[in-house]
């Protein structure tokens, strides 16, 4: 995971792609693909103000929090599977770790695949790259029991592999690339027969990271070649095929992404290994604006064409969240969560095919608090009851509350609000995010009895801000959510209804549940 701090030059930056690559005022509204010449929406400065027709719907809702990301930084406990799933719905793929030094040990040759995590046999060894050692945290949890409760509570489990490379480029450890091969095959492969739905599998991560591989492209790419010989390995010697065949990509970069995916596009196209594999692109954004990454698909598949790669592979953003401080503060977990819903609704009308992870379930809290969602002890016997919810979580609760048909409301990229709607056969759920200075939320929605078949209806307002539904500022909260109040309409007497919410805090969000009363 890459961290920097957010600075003036990239104040610039974000204003110059504005300026000269994206129409200011482009509308999203439903499916509409965006286009120049589309007339901006004119907005109150002072007051989050919508008509929301319940009867105009498009596209089906997404799922916007499909894609999970955890960590081995701090191994998170067996339940966080559980709560993940019954929180946040069932992942479509949760992104896993495999560190290859943690599994497999140099100096004796031998494996234990089922090793505890965070133990650092290496701490005396200084001939040893230490990557993220320092960081990481020694849990009670044992490997299987980790990969185990994601990969039942999950449709596909996305394996990244790592570590040993920076020790076999720089010769201080008697290991060569055909060890590395040997290790990450076998290891793939017991983990594979063990765990079935391990579908996708990433080499390495932000490769130019000091902290992580600390490799040039060109070193990066000798890894990747050996990745994939030994994936198609695996796969041969296990007849996968379909659905069931691992899929292997990369390169998993930050920072300066797009050089760093032209290079590695430029040494796969260059390979003449036959056989050679590339199923996915996958790569991180951290503290980009939503507006490049909500138009990011084309981009990525005009750069496969031009290298001659296939356009079609999957998109990965595989860890990603607007703000990426180097410390943490009340306020960006509150931009986070907040900025989250932008990039992912956004993201799903221009980029429907790019798939993103944000960055993180769970993490040692005494160095990324700021992205995580959920807290509480690592230990295998923690309970459901011990999790507390924090501010991204929940807003990752509401948006994948949204189920059914998307109601159309208009909404600007670069705009100071979002407010997104759904509809299922008897509930509407009504969102509104403020990314503005604290205001009034007031929304008219028509046509509830005409597409409800309901005279009266219950509606529930919920609110996230630094008060309300915040595990930081309520250190007794676990994963509940608070009802902020509930309110019985008559629909025979009321041709409108008006949702109010008097003052939403910046980057605080406010939820109505609307459903029909029993």
């Amino acid at each position: 995971m890459h961290i920097r701090k957010v600075s003036f030059k990239l104040v610039l930056r974000m204003l110059g792609f504005l300026f000269f690559f994206v129409p200011t005022g482009i509308v999203a509204y439903g499916h509409v693909p965006a286009g120049p010449g589309l007339p901006a929406l004119q907005r109150d400065t002072t007051t989050i103000n919508r008509v929301v027709d319940v009867g105009s719907t498009s596209r089906n809702f997404p799922n916007l929090v499909a894609y999970r990301n955890t960590s081995l930084q701090k191994a998170p406990a067996p339940v966080i599977a559980e709560v993940s799933e019954k929180e946040l719905g069932r992942p479509e793929m949760t992104r896993c770790w495999l560190n290859l030094d943690e599994m497999w040990d140099y100096r004796t040759g031998k494996y234990d695949f089922n090793f505890k995590i965070g133990v650092d046999k290496y701490k005396d060894v200084k001939e040893k790259h230490r990557e993220t050692w320092d960081w990481e945290i020694e849990a009670p949890i044992k490997y299987y029991d980790y990969l185990k409760s994601f990969s039942t509570r999950s449709d596909e489990i996305m394996l990244n592999i790592r570590r040993y490379e920076r020790d076999i480029l720089d010769g201080t450890l008697p290991m060569t690339m055909q060890d590395w091969k040997k290790v990450f095959k076998e290891g793939l492969k017991h983990y594979k027969m063990l765990y079935a739905n391990i579908r996708y599998v990433e080499l390495g991560n932000e490769y130019g990271h000091r902290f992580f591989m600390k490799a040039t492209d060109e070193e990066y790419y000798q890894f990747y070649r050996l990745g994939y010989e030994a994936v198609n390995e695996v796969n041969q010697e296990l007849g996968l095929v379909g659905k069931q065949k691992i899929l292997i990509g990369g390169p998993v970069v930050t920072g300066s992404f797009i050089k760093s995916l032209t290079r590695f596009f430029e040494l796969y196209q260059q390979d003449p290994t036959v056989g050679k594999t590339l199923d996915f692109v996958s790569w991180h954004e951290y503290t980009i604006p939503a507006v490049e990454t909500a138009f990011r698909e084309k981009q990525i598949r005009n750069l496969l064409s031009k290298h001659g790669i296939d356009d079609r592979l999957d998109l990965f953003v595989t860890e990603h969240n607007p703000y990426h401080y180097s410390e943490d503060k009340l306020e960006y977990h509150h931009q986070n969560a907040a900025g989250l819903v932008k990039t992912l609704y956004f993201s799903s009308l221009y980029s429907p095919n790019l798939k993103i992870m944000p960055w993180v379930l769970y993490h040692n809290s005494k160095l990324q608090t700021r992205f995580m969602w959920f807290d509480g002890p690592n230990d295998p016997e923690t309970t459901y009851d011990q999790i507390k919810i924090f501010p991204s979580g929940v807003s990752m609760k509401w948006l994948a509350m949204h189920q059914g048909k998307e109601i159309l409301v208009d909404n600007l990229v670069d705009g100071t609000d979002l407010v997104i709607a759904s509809r299922q056969k008897d509930k509407v759920l009504v969102e509104a995010v403020n990314f503005g200075s604290s205001r009034p939320v007031i929304l008219t929605l028509k046509n509830l009895k005409e597409n409800f078949g309901s005279e009266k209806i219950s509606v529930k307002k919920y609110l996230l801000d630094k008060k309300h539904n915040n595990a930081l500022t309520d250190p007794k909260r676990t994963t509940k959510i608070d009802i902020l109040e509930t309110t019985t309409i008559d629909l025979n007497t009321a041709t409108e209804v008006v949702l109010r919410q008097e003052a939403v805090e910046t980057d605080g969000i406010v939820l109505w549940e609307i459903e029909k009363t029993k």
